[in-house]
């Protein structure tokens, strides 16, 4: 065959065509990445939260948590968002976010080694099978897998019609110099993280590269190069959902950004070294000749570069975690930091909607700061009956607009996850958040209606309740309080002995309301309006607490059976 002259499109090539399938076949394969990772996200959530709690136990730990969660949320991106909003909420130190960062780039490249699986033959029955298994699957379980297995015949299929696209390309001239040129590491490493930046997956990067290795119109080098760019531009969706959040955040964005730029700028010295070592270590076949030999190897030492960027700028960097956090921070300088108004969630972050077993957590801390916050307005309020004045009537109601406020936005953000997919466990347990919301919400309008009503009546009437306290009133609302603070123990750390604990509490309050009410009628001798509107006032309180007291139960119940 006469080759094509350049700038001359060959006989048959349609390049219009060509172009369709290259997308179509890169839409193909995301298409099936997020299949994969919404499945995987489902089936392994539980777990995310166990692997989380390794992070603050040393940098080697942190490193195999970011990387077993990548690997099982199936993309490296999700992984470095989440940390962006788990700094960002106090959750994690930047100090304890770098290690996890590392690991997550040595996670992402599970799916590159996936990839590389030459499983073409098996495509078919991956799509029929994952379907059936998604579509009719009678289990959520089931459902899962079936996403996952369907996502992984949709990733194999968009690899092959970019294949497919390619192979026309062998004889285009022009396409090939451009191939060459990509040998050039400035120019790879540019195209490699623009086109990664774009499609905001360096998977997708990946799959292109094999593909085009595959039809012998890539060097090895040239690939190499691409996949530098590309750890570079997967960089860029944490530092966009950094924007707004605090400069702890961005400095996460900023680490990515750095554990990456200096990885490449290691790499880029060495290029035919690598590519020397991948080939080593790589699958040879030379039994195979010309383009039948390069599509048995070039899968295998791209994922393999990839395996290798990753880890070994992974073993290099990790002992310096403290000076890389404080480049970011410098990079990134915080500010002086405004006070949150109370009626502002702390815990709540859209980067954890995308997996719902770590926004069920957020939910649970904002709640149990939630607790905290009625809890003292509860405490605020004993105090308020007794002896408190016009002014600690209105910080108190200003309290409890505080407390107005936060409520809805838990709601709304329960909501929002219950749209998310999620397990029929998972679904249960969002009804149950949202149960103590309501309940912990009721306590705040008890004492910011009834509890401020009788502290006006008091002031208004100058009547003197403090001479009505005694040992059964005092241990009354005490023990109220205890409950209600146990309670909200619950709703973070729930354990069956300590619900069963709060509920079983029931006799014992009764039991005390009842010995209250006693004591007062027993001080008092009704024998004017001004004691029988002291009788109804104290007896006011004491059915408030019991009200409080119930609400406290119903907390623990639901903590208890939604866990």
């Amino acid at each position: 065959m006469t080759p094509a002259l350049p700038g001359i499109e060959p006989a048959g090539l349609n390049l219009v065509e060509i172009a369709g399938l290259l997308l179509g076949g890169l839409a193909l394969f995301l298409l099936g990445l997020e299949f994969m990772t919404a499945g995987l996200k489902s089936i392994a959530g539980p777990k995310l939260e166990s692997l989380l709690g390794t992070l603050t136990a040393n940098r080697f730990r942190g490193v195999m948590a970011g990387a077993l969660v990548t690997a099982l949320l199936n993309s490296s991106t999700i992984t470095t968002v989440l940390m962006v909003g788990f700094v960002s909420a106090g959750l994690m130190t930047l100090s304890q976010s770098v290690p996890m960062i590392m690991g997550a780039n040595i996670g992402s490249t599970i799916t590159a080694q996936l990839v590389a699986f030459d499983v073409s033959r098996l495509t078919p029955f991956m799509l029929a099978g994952g379907f059936v298994l998604h579509a009719f699957g009678k289990r959520d379980l089931l459902q899962q897998i079936g996403g996952v297995v369907l996502g992984l015949g949709l990733l194999f299929l968009g690899i092959q019609l970019m294949g497919d696209a390619t192979r026309p390309l062998r004889t285009f001239q022009p396409f090939i110099d451009a191939m060459q040129n990509m040998e050039n590491p400035l120019l790879g490493i540019i195209v490699g993280a623009v086109f990664t930046a774009i499609v905001q997956s360096s998977a997708a990067t990946l799959a292109i590269v094999i593909a085009l290795g595959a039809q012998g119109l890539m060097p090895l080098e040239a690939g190499i190069a691409l996949i530098l760019g590309a750890n570079v531009g997967t960089c860029g969706t944490a530092l966009l959902a950094s924007i707004g959040k605090p400069a702890e955040a961005r400095q996460v964005g900023v680490v990515h950004l750095i554990f990456n730029i200096v990885g490449v700028l290691f790499w880029v010295f060495f290029i035919p070294q690598m590519a020397n070592l991948v080939r080593y270590i790589s699958p040879s076949y030379p039994e195979l000749h010309g383009l039948a030999r390069l599509a048995a190897e070039t899968p295998r030492q791209v994922a393999n570069t990839h395996t290798i960027f990753s880890v070994v700028s992974t073993l290099i960097l990790i002992w310096f975690t403290g000076p890389i956090a404080k480049l970011a921070q410098l990079i990134a300088p915080s500010r002086t930091k405004k006070e949150k108004p109370l009626g502002e969630p702390v815990y709540l972050d859209t980067s954890s909607l995308t997996v719902p077993s770590l926004g069920l957590q957020r939910v649970r801390l904002e709640l149990t700061r939630f607790g905290e916050l009625v809890l003292d307005i509860v405490r605020s309020g004993t105090t308020m009956v007794g002896t408190g004045t016009i002014e600690d009537i209105r910080r108190l109601l200003e309290q409890d607009k505080e407390v107005e406020r936060l409520a809805p936005q838990i709601l709304q953000y329960i909501g929002v996850l219950s749209q998310v997919e999620h397990s029929e466990v998972e679904g249960q347990q969002l009804v149950g958040l949202a149960q103590v919301t309501t309940s912990l919400e009721s306590i705040s309008s008890i004492v910011a209606t009834n509890l401020v009503s009788v502290s006006q009546q008091r002031l208004t009437h100058q009547v003197d309740l403090t001479r009505l306290r005694d040992d059964a009133t005092f241990q009354f609302a005490d023990t109220v309080i205890r409950n209600l603070e146990r309670a909200i123990a619950t709703i973070d750390d729930a354990n069956e002995s300590e619900a069963s604990a709060v509920v079983d509490a029931k006799t014992e309050i009764e039991a005390m309301a009842m010995a209250a009410r006693q004591a007062v009628l027993a001080r008092l001798q009704l024998a004017d309006k001004l004691d029988v509107l002291s009788f109804r006032l104290v007896i006011d309180l004491i059915e408030q607490g019991r009200q409080i007291a119930h609400y406290s139960r119903a907390i623990a119940r639901t903590a208890n059976e939604h866990r």
